[in-house]
């Protein structure tokens, strides 16, 4: 049976609470069903609330997926992909989306749209000339339906700037800002307003931005947003926010080489009430521009932590991140960010290269253990049982075989027949579980998991390229150092585990 993929795209969230993901699920499966062809619903590619219009869905979304696991040999030639209409696929000018089909069908893959059943493939495309019109009159229509939903929005915020001195642009305000829907107002905050006008005082005073927030988190001072603690970030955001003296900066968005940008409109003065006055607001500028900047750890250079981005705290669940023990800077250690910035966790340092030695040291079992994901305890417990189906088949197998060497007996004689049937029937499913277990991981996994295996053996390491695939697989690093124990978490499912250290002792 050839394979199948779906593919499903809606541009918006709210598509998500309504009926698109069901029917463009359901309309796959039936699809499938009646054309005879094997649906690997393990290996789906979903752009949920990706737009197309501009091609985010080809050049960062999961059709980019499905394009590089074609060029890789990871999806086969002959296989299907199954779409709703075109539309999902491109909604770009119909000369860039055709060149998206073309790129698809050229690797060997047949284009189902779903709604009308037709097939896109080298050789519809190449022998029926309609087919291909009948593509770009879709794109084209697609495109500029697009469009035209993009103009009606520039005139609608067009048309809320004009009125901008009277009545508010958007329910989005500042932190310490509130709108009042009846009135069409929006007020002060007093309580938040008071604690920036106080973020402007330390600053004068002094202050860095990571002390700031040092001192908000160690006070118990509630956070503006759902972050449940104070960050540099935000104190720097709250700082260089001409919105704290009335200012509101608009943008618009344009597009440059594929690329969003958001353009600067002039600023509209007195849109908020103010609640720094300009003078301190302009003395905090000056500060902030007068100190010498350091380079980041980010910056350019070695990527000195592999697991950047990705460790987490064992108790908060939040970031850890790397410090220098010491005034001059010694050994690297990994502590909770949000114990470091004065927070309620634990402050603790673990070695850092403890950790990444014990990562290293225990990689090829880590990589040829990974486990098979969602799904896989399904198929685990159905292998389980095909296994000892087909133990108990071998067992009374050998009875009857005994007892046929004792005297022959038709009826034996049958009922081996019927049990080595069974036998067969029974390793036959047992390989295609074993087979759909290897499929759960899924070709794209596995293909990432060989690319992390050779930039880990490279000389030297790369270790920018080893931290943007662990990224790519994992959602977490737990460093749980009470267990001594990291624990990977994959994106696909499914946990591993490896030992860095003794557990620690309770007090």
């Amino acid at each position: 049976m050839p394979k199948a993929y779906s593919y499903l795209r809606f541009s918006t969230p709210e598509q998500m609470r309504g009926d698109s993901f069901r029917r463009q699920t359901q309309l796959a499966r039936d699809y499938a069903i009646k054309s005879g062809l094997d649906l690997d619903e393990a290996l789906t590619f979903k752009d949920l609330g990706v737009s197309a219009f501009r091609g985010r869905n080809v050049q960062k979304g999961q059709l980019q997926e499905f394009l590089r696991a074609v060029e890789v040999g990871l999806v086969e030639p002959g296989s299907y992909l199954l779409v709703e209409n075109l539309d999902r696929i491109s909604r770009e000018a119909a000369w860039d989306a055709v060149h998206t089909l073309r790129s698809l069908v050229k690797a060997g893959i047949t284009v189902v749209t779903l709604m009308d059943e037709r097939e896109y493939s080298t050789e519809t495309l190449t022998s029926d000339p309609m087919a291909l019109l009948l593509a770009v009159l879709t794109f084209t229509r697609a495109n500029e339906e697009s469009a035209v939903r993009a103009r009606r929005l520039r005139a609608v915020w067009e048309s809320k700037r004009a009125q901008a001195a009277t009545r508010p642009l958007t329910a989005r305000v500042p932190g310490w800002l509130e709108l009042d829907h009846s009135a069409e107002t929006i007020r002060v905050n007093k309580k938040r307003a008071k604690v920036v006008r106080r973020i402007f005082d330390l600053t004068l005073e002094g202050f860095g931005q990571h002390k700031i927030a040092e001192i908000l988190n160690q006070e118990g001072v509630p956070t503006f947003g759902r972050a449940s603690c104070w960050h540099r970030s935000y104190v720097v955001k709250i700082l260089k926010n001409s919105a704290v003296i009335g200012t509101l900066t608009p943008h618009k968005v344009e597009y440059v080489d594929g690329k969003r940008l958001r353009i600067p409109l002039d600023p509209i003065k007195g849109y908020y009430p103010a609640i720094v006055d300009e003078e301190t607001f302009h003395r905090v500028q000056t500060v902030r521009k007068s100190r010498t900047p350091r380079r980041g750890r980010h910056a350019s250079g070695t990527v000195r932590n592999l697991f950047g981005g990705i460790s987490r705290c064992p108790y908060c669940g939040g970031t850890m991140t790397l410090v220098n023990k010491g005034t001059k800077g010694g050994l690297p250690f990994m502590v909770c960010a949000a114990a470091k910035m004065g927070a309620e966790c634990v402050y603790h340092g673990v070695r850092y290269k403890q950790i990444e030695d014990a990562f290293l040291q225990d990689l090829g079992w880590l990589l040829d253990d990974v486990p098979a994901g969602n799904g896989g305890d399904a198929i685990n417990k159905q292998l389980e049982e095909t296994e000892a189906a087909i133990d108990g088949v071998k067992d009374e197998i050998e009875r009857i075989l005994n007892a046929i060497q004792q005297g022959q007996s038709p009826s034996l004689a049958e009922r081996l027949r019927t049990l080595e049937d069974g036998l067969d029937g029974l390793e036959a499913t047992r390989k295609a579980l074993l087979d759909r277990q290897e499929e759960i991981m899924g070709p794209l996994v596995r293909h990432r998991l060989d690319d992390l295996d050779n930039a880990l053996a490279t000389d030297p390491m790369d270790r920018q390229k080893v931290n943007v695939l662990l990224r790519e697989l994992l959602d977490a690093v737990i460093v749980d150092y009470p267990d001594g124990i990291l624990r990977f978490q994959w994106k696909h499912g499914g946990e591993s585990q490896v030992t860095f250290g003794w557990p620690k002792e309770d007090s």
